[in-house]
């Protein structure tokens, strides 16, 4: 059964790299909740951070619906149908069911985006 845990991105994250072969696409990922790390049963969750002018690839979560929550940073969402939504600090993005969409760095400095989605699912190869 799972247990109550304080998790701490850099220490306890596990951490990998996307993109690393596309620039443009290049950010680092620090997966924290899924059923093999704590043992979660409904959520996947994380933090990913994009150095200015570093975005995800065109992308969706089929079955599932993410939530975003813009820790430090500006950016912006592209939408399914190319709709570019700009976001600060501080704010959330819901992305529905299975819709495609982008996360852009437009910065000056790091994008740090909490992600969380359920049920669970995978992140983007690219």
């Amino acid at each position: 059964m799972a247990e109550c845990k304080v998790l701490r991105p850099f220490k306890d994250g596990k951490e990998l790299w996307i993109g690393l072969d596309d620039p443009g696409f290049r950010r680092k990922v620090f997966r924290l909740v899924d059923k093999e790390l704590v043992g979660s049963e409904h959520i996947v969750a994380g933090l990913t951070i994009f150095e200015p002018g570093e975005s995800s690839s065109r992308h969706n979560h089929p079955g599932s619906e993410e939530v975003d929550i813009m820790v430090r940073g500006t950016g912006e969402v592209v939408t399914e149908d190319g709709r570019r939504i700009p976001f600060d600090a501080g704010d959330w993005v819901f992305i529905p069911e299975g819709q495609f969409h982008q996360h852009v760095n437009n910065g000056n400095e790091p994008l740090w985006l909490i992600w969380m989605y359920t049920p669970p699912g995978e992140l983007p190869k690219k």
